[in-house]
């Protein structure tokens, strides 16, 4: 693995390794059984809305840019408290997921005007297209390799069968069941972003890839302490995986095609096998 030498900045890591914990200790909140929108709302606000916000924070060096970001983050941060904390929030979020998704999406969209007129370069944390020449055409092969996997993965795991579709009524209604596919391609881009786009490069300005890739995977790995074992234990590997392909890629784009892939053929093949 190719390596950049690390900033020594503690203030920046402090900041990046912070504003992580901050993200997924929020993330935590919400739960697979929510409805899928929500589900997805709250990731980006969470592993979106967030960390764009603490990227210009930590990039740009006017008051006022750094002013306007910690606002942006607090747009996305707000709903997420309030659904934490707030007595019957839960359900009415459940019941409302824009309530979220919208504040979550303008501050998204306001990091990323910001980084413009502050000069910020998002590519510097994965978001941009990276080295898509290189990426791009082993992204598509891995995909078909992906999909066979899964059928595969979902024949010899009845475990695996037993839990997806995660979401109950996606298990028996065909339109929740793309609902769902749909839903998670907007949680797939916050997840990713979050872990091998800020966590990846962030910490690999202070710390190197290596250590970067091995501190994303880890929490990563965590995350996934609801999934049927074997997926489980194999988090830890993908995640580390996924992380040396995205920093060769310069990008986190084709961990969100091929985790998306991954996600959404396990759903679908799972609510197709014959019971």
């Amino acid at each position: 693995m190719s390596s950049t030498p690390p900033k020594s900045d503690g203030r920046f890591a402090v900041i990046v390794a912070s504003l992580a914990a901050f993200s997924m200790w929020f993330g935590y909140w919400h739960i697979q059984t929510a409805p899928p929108l929500l589900y997805a709302a709250w990731a980006m606000a969470a592993y979106l809305g967030l960390p764009l916000a603490a990227v210009v924070f930590l990039d740009s060096r006017g008051v006022i840019p750094r002013t306007l970001a910690v606002l942006g983050g607090a747009v996305a941060w707000l709903p997420l408290a309030w659904g934490a904390w707030a007595a019957g929030a839960d359900a009415t979020l459940a019941a409302r997921p824009l309530m979220v998704l919208v504040p979550a999406t303008l501050s998204a969209l306001m990091a990323v005007l910001l980084s413009g007129s502050a000069g910020v370069d998002l590519g510097r944390w994965g978001a941009g297209a990276g080295d898509w020449k290189w990426w791009g055409p082993r992204t598509a092969g891995l995909v078909i390799l992906t999909i066979g996997l899964v059928v595969l993965w979902v024949a010899l795991d009845p475990a695996m069968r037993a839990h997806h579709p995660f979401y109950e009524p996606a298990r028996t209604d065909v339109r929740e069941l793309w609902g769902l596919v749909l839903c998670m391609g907007l949680y797939m881009v916050a997840w990713e972003f979050f872990f091998r786009g800020y966590l990846l490069f962030g910490v690999a300005r202070t710390a190197g890839p290596v250590h970067a890739v091995l501190f994303q995977a880890l929490p990563f790995y965590l995350m996934h302490r609801v999934s049927p074992e074997s997926e489980f234990v194999m988090s830890f590997v993908g995640g580390a995986l996924l992380a040396v392909f995205c920093w060769r890629a310069r990008s986190f784009w084709p961990a969100f095609v091929l985790h998306w892939v991954l996600n959404a053929s396990v759903q679908v093949v799972c609510f197709y096998w014959p019971s």
